[in-house]
């Protein structure tokens, strides 16, 4: 049966890989229910908060800073909730047999590559943006500054290492398996390996 388009908008914002049964369905309804309220708390609450900042100090800077930094935190706390709930109810555990649980992880792992590369691509743009719209002034400097371009490389491959982690953490084989237990460990040891070169890589780059 072919998904509705709101179906895989669903899947995509909870990373749910497996089918969307009645479980998910109703787990991710509760889910939502409960950071909407939380977010229209939190919504009601910044708008009393700011509209005494800006009647008792007139300061527009100290509130703006103050609303984006409550913002900031919100988001933070919703995905990290998203994050535990679909963990701690098993909604993006993959099911996979041993024998396909290499292809399964390289899949992920070419995925971690492109989030990685887009999400620096994202970083990039957005420093480059905030620091050429309080002065509008020449834009190629900007383009070729060595602390953006290492910044943005930075983020792109903890965001991609994490990404990365975390999908292949949802995969579950056999544990009886005792290849499969085999790649367990090997697939660790190159991850702490990957890690150490990243470290390193960033060290010398900074350098």
């Amino acid at each position: 049966m072919k998904e509705i388009i709101s179906t895989k908008i669903i899947k995509w914002f909870y990373d749910i890989h497996g089918p969307l049964d009645e479980y998910r369905r109703n787990e991710l309804n509760r889910i939502g229910n409960n950071i909407a309220i939380f977010l229209l708390s939190i919504n009601l609450l910044l708008s009393f908060i700011a509209s005494l900042l800006m009647l008792n100090t007139n300061n527009s800077e100290l509130t703006l800073d103050i609303v984006v930094s409550v913002l900031l935190l919100t988001v933070f706390a919703s995905s990290g909730y998203i994050l535990y709930e679909t963990k701690r109810h098993h909604l993006t555990e993959i099911d996979v047999e041993a024998k396909q649980e290499g292809k399964t992880k390289q899949k992920f792992i070419k995925r971690a590559i492109g989030l990685g590369i887009y999400f620096a691509i994202v970083m990039y743009g957005l420093t480059i943006l905030i620091d050429w719209l309080p002065n509008k002034g020449a834009l190629i400097p900007l383009l070729t500054e060595p602390s953006t371009i290492s910044s943005a490389i930075f983020s792109g491959l903890i965001y991609g290492l994490l990404m990365g982690t975390w999908e292949i953490h949802q995969i579950k084989s056999d544990p009886n398996d005792k290849k499969a237990t085999q790649n367990h460990l090997h697939q660790k040891y190159w991850l702490i390996l990957f890690i150490i070169i990243i470290i390193t890589s960033l060290l010398l780059m900074h350098k």
